[in-house]
């Protein structure tokens, strides 16, 4: 399977990849020593960890959904800045992370928002025989959260203040990314099979939800998901990191909706542009400069397989008019909800 050289690849999660340990080769009497002794674990962290938690989180994406984990993802948060700071008498680490994000919800359509917050994190691991269960759990909120709704598709909406089953539209997102996300800790597997994240504490040898089962022999999956594009509509799956350039970024999958879709590929830097415009108001558009790569998925089954050079990179979802040659249907606005596409799909790493 393919091996990365550098960091993690990516862990669907912001605060994820914080605690990957670098790669030390250890004997199962080794381990079950560490395993043992929290003080070794705690000198493990703040010596191959700690100064690996912001470019790890600047790497990744926080997919959100509206009515619990196995739900649909309907938007996402990136972070864009961050810092950190080791309280050593608690052994915990303070994370500042701020950045911004969409989502889709009813009557408000899209809806963009900045998030800042600085969660104070008690970090912990245990080597297992499958892999390393890696653990932060939220000790207490040492700043923030600071969150901001920025616009939304129905200009004639307060967006802050838009009433959902689950309540406002602030409180709703507002509350998963920070009290969902944040107060219930996470836990990310890292194993040949790649690196799971997961929202709350798993024990050893419990491993994450997966809405499809792939091949752990061949494959380093980067996201496993189900994701809802709506009409007019773009999503930015990512950012995926491809770490040599023999290998490949794959999405294989199933998509179920009235129309194709087009799946755009765009490097990170060029990508944060085009997602900041997208969250800007600006709705679906065409991205800053040519692509590296588009494909039309048609509804059904779908294997796509991207070579790319090192770097990171976005597989844009279009569900508009605005890129590729889909070319949805032209559908008129409805005031309260709009058709989507339901992709249920894998993102993976493979090698030539």
């Amino acid at each position: 399977m393919p091996q990365h050289p550098t960091a993690t690849k990516s862990v669907r999660g912001a605060i994820a990849g914080a605690m990957l340990l670098a790669a030390l080769p250890l004997t199962s009497g080794c381990a079950a020593v560490i395993n043992r002794d929290p003080n070794l674990r705690w000198w493990a962290f703040k010596t191959y960890g700690a100064d690996r938690i912001c470019p790890e989180i600047l790497k990744t994406s926080v997919p959100l959904k509206a009515q619990g984990d196995r739900s649909p993802t309907i938007g996402r948060y990136f972070p864009d800045a961050c810092s950190y700071s080791i309280n050593e008498q608690n052994r915990t680490v303070v994370v500042n992370v701020s950045g911004s994000g969409y989502a889709y919800l009813p009557t408000a359509k899209r809806t963009s928002f900045t998030l800042t917050m600085a969660p104070e994190y008690a970090f912990d691991f245990y080597l297992h025989e499958d892999g390393n269960w890696i653990w932060g759990k939220m000790t207490r909120m040492a700043g923030g959260p600071d969150f901001k709704m920025k616009n939304s598709d129905n200009k004639v909406l307060d967006i802050a203040g838009i009433v959902t089953p689950a309540g406002s539209v602030a409180n709703l997102f507002g509350g998963q990314v920070v009290g969902g996300f944040v107060a219930r800790g996470f836990t990310v597997v890292e194993s040949d099979e790649g690196k799971e994240f997961t929202l709350g504490i798993l024990p050893p040898g419990k491993r994450p939800f997966k809405p499809m089962q792939v091949d752990s022999d061949d494959e380093f999956t980067f996201a496993n998901e189900t994701a809802d594009v709506f009409a007019r509509q773009q999503d930015f799956l990512g950012p995926f990191e491809v770490a040599d350039d023999d290998q490949f970024i794959v999405l294989k999958g199933n998509l179920v909706g009235p129309n194709a879709v087009d799946f755009v590929v765009i490097d990170k830097q060029r990508g944060d542009l085009w997602r900041n415009s997208y969250e800007a108001g600006n709705g679906a558009s065409t991205p800053p400069g040519n692509p590296i790569a588009q494909s039309v998925v048609q509804p059904g089954p779908f294997t796509r397989k991207f070579q790319l050079r090192r770097g990171l990179y976005y597989v844009v979802v279009d569900n508009s008019t605005a890129v590729g040659q889909a070319s949805p249907p032209v559908q008129l606005p409805n005031p309260l909800y709009d058709s989507s596409v339901r992709m249920t799909y894998v993102a993976q790493l493979v090698e030539d």
